[in-house]
């Protein structure tokens, strides 16, 4: 009986195999499952592929931004910075400005009071010399 058995299947598999096998090279039989599930993995796999690429268009595109915007920011710290030396130097001008004011306005003052008496010893001159002359 096992013999019976195993020669039948030594002339079945046989059979099986070769009724899978087309004559023509072109085409080949496959079951529809298996042939469902390729055309499946095929198609996840090239929207994978597509995905995939738009990340890493999306990634360079996102890299570039960053670095922009880091040299705008470097940019924009540099004109910050300036700014402030100028703000610095602009306070200095004033101050020295504003001392040189008080210079001026002291010897303005000490001109003044010079002025006030010169007057004052030129009416006692006038008045010596109204006096001497009398």
């Amino acid at each position: 009986m096992k013999n019976l058995i195993a020669l039948i299947l030594l002339v079945t598999l046989p059979l099986l195999a070769n009724s899978q096998t087309l004559s023509n090279d072109s085409t080949c039989c496959v079951p529809c499952k298996s042939l469902k599930r390729a055309l499946l993995v095929k198609t996840e796999r090239d929207f994978l592929l597509t995905q995939l690429d738009i990340s890493r268009d999306s990634t360079l595109l996102l890299t570039q931004i960053v670095t922009n915007q880091d040299s705008v920011i470097v940019k924009q710290d540099s004109t910050i910075h300036l700014y402030q030396k100028n703000e610095v130097s602009f306070k200095q001008i004033i101050q020295n400005k504003d001392s040189e004011i008080k210079i001026k306005d002291k010897q303005f003052q000490k001109q003044k009071t010079k002025t006030k008496i010169a007057w004052g010893v030129a009416g006692l001159n006038a008045i010596a010399l109204i006096l001497i002359l009398l």
